[in-house]
């Protein structure tokens, strides 16, 4: 069946102080395999994130905010309303730490197995999706 997802309403994973993610949709959300996965990201006003390559590609909609994003020896200035397509092998880190505004985006994944956050949601919680309600 159709699914609406309250963002608002979803946990947050906190990454320390730097970063925030919700997990809106997958396979253990919609009840189907082959889901793309789609996180809400935060990065927080004057933080910045280690960053990572990836074996698989990844998207980023950069929803709201602006911030330098690495990708590999290249570094490039993101706002909100761009996409960028982060192909795999691709080193990627978001620095916002001369913003004084947080740097929101939705990331896009083919298979949850390649987002690390997702492991550590089933880590931390026993599964991958929570809402605020719960404990």
């Amino acid at each position: 069946p159709p699914l609406l997802v309250d963002v608002e309403k979803v946990k947050p994973l906190i990454f320390g102080k730097e970063y925030e993610s919700r997990m809106i949709l997958d396979h253990v959300i919609t009840g189907r395999d082959g889901v793309i996965q789609i996180n809400h990201g935060t990065v927080k006003a004057g933080c910045a994130l280690g960053g990572a390559a990836h074996e698989e590609d990844e998207i980023y909609y950069i929803l709201s905010g602006n911030a330098k994003l690495k990708l590999d020896d290249e570094i490039v200035e993101v706002k909100g309303g761009q996409v960028v397509f982060i192909p795999a092998g691709c080193f990627h880190a978001l620095d916002n730490r001369q913003s004084s505004e947080d740097l929101c985006i939705l990331t896009f994944w083919k298979d949850y197995r390649f987002n690390d956050a997702y492991e550590e949601r089933i880590k931390q919680w026993g599964k991958s999706f929570k809402t605020i309600d719960e404990d």
